[in-house]
């Protein structure tokens, strides 16, 4: 997991002039392209210890797989750069936008069906935002490849909100098979529970998945 720490991403400054400014937005492009490589390293990592030889649809889903998490970076970095100023996001609106957009770019839209649950003030600073989409991402991608075996079209409840002590939390939901029996979640899965885990430590997330023959739930939680 060495790799996650590259995936960093520096606090933003508001109210910055002439070429502060641009230095800042420099900054910004670094990290994010940062944040990539920490991610194409993980994948690298995950194949050395595969097989030799890989068909053209596991190559195919590896691709895919990587052009969802650069598809992310990028449209927060958009985003960004369209409110310069911003040190805080609305994830709730971000979140649509994001999952949308990858739904759409992937053509992923007739494999799986979104619904949202969103609630109110779920403001986070930038970097804590990108890396909590990033995660939904992540759990959406994991959901449309292994919810349903069988092919039926996966379906995907994502919800934020704030609890009464300030903590804000969110939750992803499949309507899948589970997990296997005797899934360790702290420490089994591929790349994709890899990154959500290690991204979780990074901000300092408390990450909860309940796995049924109902469904699969995740649920990330930020302390106030």
């Amino acid at each position: 997991m060495a790799a996650l720490e590259t995936l960093s991403s520096e606090s933003l400054t508001p109210a910055l002039p002439g070429s502060e400014l641009v230095r800042e937005a420099n900054h910004r492009i670094a990290n994010h392209l940062s944040m990539i490589v920490g991610m194409v390293q993980i994948q690298a990592s995950a194949l050395s210890h595969g097989p030799d030889v890989l068909s053209r649809a596991t190559v195919h889903a590896i691709l895919q797989d990587m052009a969802g998490k650069i598809l992310s970076v990028s449209h927060l970095h958009r985003k960004l750069a369209d409110a310069p100023h911003t040190d805080e996001i609305d994830v709730a609106a971000y979140l649509v936008e994001s999952c949308s957009a990858m739904m759409t770019t992937l053509t992923l839209n007739g494999r799986a069906g979104l619904v949202y649950h969103l609630g109110e003030r779920c403001l986070l600073p930038a970097e804590k935002a990108q890396t909590i989409t990033l995660m939904v991402n992540e759990i959406v991608m994991n959901a449309v490849k292994h919810a349903h075996p069988t092919g039926l079209t996966t379906q995907i409840s994502i919800g934020c909100g704030r609890e009464k002590d300030g903590t804000m939390f969110v939750e992803v939901f499949d309507d899948g098979v589970g997990l296997p029996e005797n899934f360790d979640e702290k420490t089994h899965g591929g790349v994709g529970f890899r990154l959500i885990r290690g991204l979780a430590r990074q901000i300092g997330a408390l990450l909860k998945i309940e796995s049924s023959s109902l469904g699969l739930l995740f649920r990330i939680s930020l302390p106030a």
